[in-house]
């Protein structure tokens, strides 16, 4: 290999590593050999190797899901990059930050019948901020600055503004093993200084105009966890005639069953909807898991805004009226003590304002009484297996939620939320879950509780066998022989070859999993079982997968009437 080709590896790497990044997830190769031994050098870089390319992008994705910092995903040449597409994806419209550095052969014999040879600059244009390519021509003197620039600039783009994932392709040509990695001369590092969250007063004072005295919901998606965003919102919502609808995976811990928003909303007659719809919705995060609460905005038109953290183009509620370009926990902070003084001056608006809050307050507790007696006096299910389950995580546990089953059913019980929730809700695909936990559960390095259905669960239960899973990290597995969803949703359930066709039971072994991976292995095919096994599950030192047993006609049935319930109403079958 070149000089200048030996120098590559070294100077990307570098810049990364003096600009903070200090994970890497490598796939073993040939043609990216000069990167995994450049990486092999690296005393500040962690480089976990998983020779699956999809599992590696998953795990990243969990790392850099808790982390909030980039992490390297690097891949050998043809179609192993291919391979990383559906968890950049999930980055792409989750917002975290992943720096993918693919090897490539050199253009001259792309197309050219070559092994592992297909277009791979620009491959994953469509999800990523921004894609490089490093060709093999000597550039002379300009080619360690043209690296150098690339580096540089692909670790702040990853960070910017929304973050997002950024891709590196680098051709390579032989020999591949000769690196010899030194310090040489001081890389050169460049920084941004990011301007603070500011409205003008004119701005201000007009926001403060249009929200005074009207019916104003928040509408939160997924998001991190933040403190500060946490307590501003916290003081927003205790002004009059605010209401808050916050997803399970919003991250948001505020009293006041802020989360009951499918049990809560499926069971409100059309009459009883139009009463309580809001005049401005103010909506932050990511995509909503909640179709219900969707529908329930775009049927019942009002004025949506949207702020910093949501691209001003997205109009998921079909209304949007205005982008503001600001950070969340600031614009609430600050409109929270504007409108407080507004409102102590002129109390006309108060009463009305009080009465919107109050009767959601007393709509919720309502339909959330009434659903609560429904599960007491039901069977053994799905339902009654997640309201215990999420009832008793310990608060100092992350969670996460698979996509299906998990994610859906968590929207129904949120009142117990651990410190942290993360799903895959970017894309909302089915297959990294298992790996994207297992990347949560290394960022965190405490404990983590993965629940997933056993159809996800089958996409990748190679994953038990890695050698970087925590011993803090658990599985719960909803055995419901398939996907449970298609015998819930009205398009599916009553198809003849619904089972085969859709379910599709995959029959995961799961004890002879447990077995052959060294796991601790718990079972409950009741309620009772499961409140014995539970604690032992939860407090066992070494790794451990719960495998939960239901009817599966019966959970999708009873889940059914479930959604139907309205306190208001008599409920009619």
């Amino acid at each position: 290999m070149k000089d200048t080709e030996k120098d590559y590896c070294r100077i990307l790497l570098n810049v990364m590593e003096e600009k903070g990044v200090r994970d890497a997830v490598a796939s073993p190769g040939t043609r990216n050999a000069p990167l995994l031994i450049s990486l092999s050098y690296r005393e500040n870089i962690r480089t976990y190797v998983v020779t699956d390319e999809r599992n590696a992008a998953f795990m990243a994705l969990g790392m850099a899901l808790v982390s909030r910092r980039p992490v390297i995903l690097t891949c050998t040449s043809g179609t192993a990059l291919y391979n990383y597409a559906p968890a950049i994806a999930e980055a792409y419209y989750q917002g975290i930050p992943l720096i993918i550095i693919s090897a490539d052969r050199p253009y001259d014999w792309i197309d050219q019948n070559d092994s592992q040879t297909l277009i791979q600059p620009g491959a994953l244009s469509p999800i990523v901020k921004k894609s490089f390519d490093i060709p093999v021509e000597n550039r002379e003197h300009k080619a360690d600055w043209f690296v150098n620039r690339i580096a540089n600039e692909a670790v702040i783009l990853s960070m910017e503004g929304k973050p997002g994932p950024v891709h590196i392709n680098i051709q390579f040509d032989a020999p591949l093993s000769c690196v010899d990695e030194f310090s040489g001369r001081p890389e050169r590092i460049v920084s941004t200084i990011s301007p603070s969250p500011f409205i003008r007063p004119n701005e201000m004072d007009d926001l403060v105009r249009r929200l005074a005295g009207k019916k104003i919901m928040v509408i939160a998606g997924f998001m991190p966890p933040d403190a500060s965003l946490n307590r501003s919102i916290s003081l927003f919502a205790s002004l009059p005639g605010v209401v808050l609808m916050c997803e399970t995976i919003s991250n948001i811990h505020i009293e006041g069953n802020i989360h009951a928003v499918d049990n809560v909303l499926s069971g409100l007659s059309a009459e009883k909807k139009s009463e309580l719809a809001p005049d401005i919705v103010i909506s932050i995060g990511g995509a909503l898991i909640s179709g219900i609460l969707k529908g329930y905005i775009r049927e019942y038109a009002c004025e949506v805004w949207t702020l910093g953290d949501t691209y001003f183009g997205i109009d998921t509620f079909c209304n949007l009226s205005l982008h503001i370009d600001v950070a969340p926990e600031f614009f609430f902070k600050a409109l929270f003590y504007k409108l407080h003084r507004k409102y102590e001056k002129n109390e006309g608006y108060i009463p009305t304002l009080l009465e919107y809050s109050g009767t959601w307050k007393q709509t919720r507790e309502k339909q959330l009484k009434i659903r609560e007696e429904f599960i007491n006096n039901s069977e053994w299910s799905e339902l009654r297996a997640f309201r215990y389950i999420l009832g008793n995580i310990p608060h100092d546990w992350n969670l996460f939620l698979s996509n299906g089953t998990a994610v859906r059913y968590a929207q129904l019980f949120s009142q117990n939320l651990p410190h942290a929730c993360y799903a895959n809700r970017g894309v909302s695909g089915i297959e990294g879950t298992n790996a994207t936990a297992l990347g949560c559960a290394i960022a965190y390095r405490r404990n983590t509780l993965l629940i997933t259905g056993d159809m996800s669960f089958a996409y990748s239960p190679g994953i038990m066998g890695y050698d970087y899973i925590p011993s803090g990290f658990k599985i719960v597995i909803i055995n419901n022989k398939g996907g449970g969803i298609f015998r819930f949703i009205s398009p599916t359930r009553y198809i003849e070859h619904r089972d085969r066709f859709f379910c599709a039971d995959p029959r995961v072994p799961v004890e002879g999993l447990a077995i052959a991976y060294g796991w601790k292995y718990f079972k409950a095919d009741s309620e009772e079982e499961l409140q014995k096994r539970f604690p032992d599950f939860i407090s066992c030192p070494e790794n451990a997968i719960l495998e939960i047993t239901v009817d599966e006609e019966y959970s999708a049935a009873i889940l059914r009437k479930y959604m139907r319930l309205n306190a208001f109403e008599t409920l009619k079958d």
